[in-house]
């Protein structure tokens, strides 16, 4: 990134050629770069600011072209609220919008799904790995109920990108949300997917100006942070096998240690099916928030760490139906590359002591 902060900040708008040329040579790149993680063409990709941005684009820019008698949206109620509210904010301006329910460990049920598909569906967005117990939704199955309808499937792809191996010709999602800071890449970078684009439109854009990105997002690009992008992606393509492995090893060493020293502990969500760089303990006999203040140490989190921080009980394991509820007594705990084993077993010695600590003086 350094080179495009520093020497190479030209706009890659511009049509001089030793102004914009060697930016525009680099961002196609890096555009490349970004379609070989996910499988897919490199003119399929729209360059965003962030998840955030991706799936307002995805999920409104879609839902302002469609009909009346099509606007019915299937959603699910884990969802990240960057899907959540563009899908209440639609609701409140007349769209149906159905969310699904998940069972104990968080998935949706496909039968549930086929059963909410209505004649005026027209859009399904269900995230691919969820941001805080980390469980991996059957998107392949989604993808093809939704091929089969012909409805489009959007699936926010932010958590797993770059953690578990994504194909979007083996999973035929229309549309696919990506950020760069979930796999190393700088923050304020992220991508939409959309099948087809050189074909057909989709979407309609959100933001209008001077016609960025195929007229789908106007303003100057994120020069450096596209780059930056780019290069994770290369890297998280090339590693992907052995970070999957590393972070997988350190959680179940890390979960192992807990459930050896600790009861009344268990796992929320899925202990098989689920992201490799998460997990969601919950601690039965405590508070979440009197934790945190006993472990100054550790960087955790009571729900998702994209929201301001006030305190709101999960939405997420609130969703889960068990008894009792695990919102007030759990921690999402998450695990990267450089960690170390010597980490996670400080970690766990630390979680332990505050734990009985906090039940011995509750």
């Amino acid at each position: 990134m350094l080179p495009f902060l520093r020497e190479l900040c030209g706009n890659p708008g511009t049509p001089h050629e030793l102004v914009g040329g060697h930016v525009r040579s680099a961002i196609r790149a890096a555009r490349e770069d970004v379609a070989e993680l996910v499988n897919c063409l490199p003119n399929e990709i729209i360059w965003t600011s962030g998840a955030t941005e991706s799936n307002n684009l995805a999920i409104l820019g879609f839902a302002s072209d469609v009909p009346p008698n099509k606007r019915h949206i299937i959603t699910q109620a884990t969802e990240h609220s960057a899907v959540l509210e563009p899908c209440r904010h639609l609701q409140q301006h007349g769209w149906d919008v159905t969310s699904l329910t998940v069972d104990a460990v968080g998935r949706v049920c496909t039968r549930q799904l086929e059963d909410a598909i209505k004649d005026t569906t027209s859009l399904v967005s269900i995230m691919w790995g969820n941001n805080e117990i980390g469980t991996i939704q059957p998107v392949k199955e989604i993808a093809d109920i939704c091929a089969d309808r012909g409805i489009v499937f959007h699936c926010d792809a932010a958590q797993a990108a770059g953690k578990v191996a994504i194909d979007v010709e083996t999973v035929g999602v229309s549309m696919l949300t990506l950020s760069a800071h979930k796999f190393y890449g700088p923050k304020g970078a992220g991508a939409l997917f959309v099948r087809d684009l050189g074909k057909r439109r989709v979407i309609t854009p959100r933001v209008l100006g001077g016609g960025q990105e195929r007229g789908l997002r106007a303003g100057t690009l994120n020069v450096p942070c596209i780059i930056g992008m780019g290069a994770a992606c290369s890297l998280a393509h090339a590693h992907l096998t052995s970070w999957h492995q590393h972070t997988q090893q350190l959680r179940h060493h890390f979960e192992a240690q807990l459930f050896a020293q600790l009861d009344h502990v268990s796992i929320n969500g899925d202990r098989e099916t689920r992201l490799p760089h998460i997990s969601n303990i919950a601690f039965h006999g405590t508070d979440n928030e009197g934790l945190l203040t006993m472990l100054p140490g550790l960087v955790a989190s009571t729900g998702s760490a994209c929201h301001v921080a006030d305190f709101a009980p999960s939405h997420v394991l609130d969703a889960l139906p068990i008894t009792p509820k695990p919102t007030e007594c759990s921690l999402r705990f998450g695990f990267g590359k450089e960690n170390t084993a010597a980490q996670i077993e400080s970690a766990a010695r630390s979680i332990v002591d505050a734990v009985n600590q906090y039940r011995a003086h509750a």
